[in-house]
């Protein structure tokens, strides 16, 4: 009977186990697939990136067109306010118009435009700033325009003004959202990964720059010494407590080296210890 038991948990464990290993090897493919497409041509990836944009963007569109479909009257009641944007309205009847299957077209082509060139401008000019967040803004809103006919009349001239909007307000989001990040911390890169967290243990997160300034970066984090923190403006209080910190640690940085002996203890500790070995 005890070995029956013992053979259904067994059985119960494994099963568990493949249950996991299931559930693991979705994220394992996915992670070996992302890792092949950075390793591809720029064409590639940014083809990858098109398709996986669009499917989102038709998904977005769909749902937002079967939305649209329950209350039709909304564009509407925008027109009929008396001070109604006409330019606005007609973008409106734009995006409500034609229904969820035309709607996830619209969104497909929007999104899958701006992911692709997202990826193709990173890999060219090696580096993701507000330019290259513009640039791909503005191809998406000229799609995007060309696409779904919101714009009247010339409509190449209609075209590059949604993509200059487009890119206007992405730039103006992308340069919000640098403000709300920490001001003091920096791009984190990995020759640098070590050196700013020690930084960050001692809460000297604000001179990140300054380490970027000398290129004190990881390789030369044994060599640290007063004159070389001094060189990139450190000041002295912070100066001291990073080489208390290095010369403690200087061991554990160092491969296969011990531990260091632990600080001392203050002298009033070391008169209570005495104490209780006399008792």
């Amino acid at each position: 009977m005890a070995l029956q038991q013992g053979q259904r948990r067994q059985e119960d464990i494994d099963l568990v186990e493949d249950i996991r290993e299931h559930w693991r090897q979705p994220k394992f493919l996915l992670s070996r697939f992302q890792t092949w497409v950075t390793l591809q041509p720029v064409a590639v990836e940014a083809l990858v990136a098109t398709l996986a944009g669009s499917g989102q963007g038709a998904l977005l569109g769909g749902v937002m067109g079967s939305i649209s479909k329950m209350d039709p009257n909304s564009t509407n009641q925008l027109l009929n306010q008396p001070n109604s944007n006409p330019d606005m309205v007609k973008q409106m009847q734009a995006f409500q118009s034609g229904g969820p299957w035309v709607q996830a077209r619209n969104f497909a082509v929007l999104t899958g435009v701006g992911a692709g060139l997202t990826v193709a401008i990173k890999r060219i000019r090696g580096k993701e700033d507000v330019y290259s967040t513009m640039a791909s803004a503005f191809g998406s809103g000229v799609a995007f325009s060309l696409v779904s006919g919101m714009t009247a009349g010339n409509k190449l001239q209609g075209a590059f003004t949604t993509g200059t909007l487009f890119a206007l307000f992405q730039g103006a989001f992308y340069q919000l959202g640098k403000k709300f990040k920490s001001g003091n911390t920096t791009e984190e890169l990995p020759e640098y990964a070590r050196a700013t967290h020690l930084l960050a243990t001692l809460g000297f997160q604000k001179y990140q720059k300054n380490l970027k300034t000398g290129q004190l970066n990881d390789s030369t984090l044994m060599l640290w010494n007063d004159s070389a923190l001094r060189e990139v403006k450190i000041p002295p209080g912070p100066r001291l407590l990073i080489m208390h910190h290095l010369e403690r640690y200087r061991h554990v940085l160092k491969p296969g080296m011990p531990l260091p002996q632990p600080p001392p203890l203050p002298p009033q500790h070391m008169q209570g210890q005495a104490a209780v070995q006399r008792k």
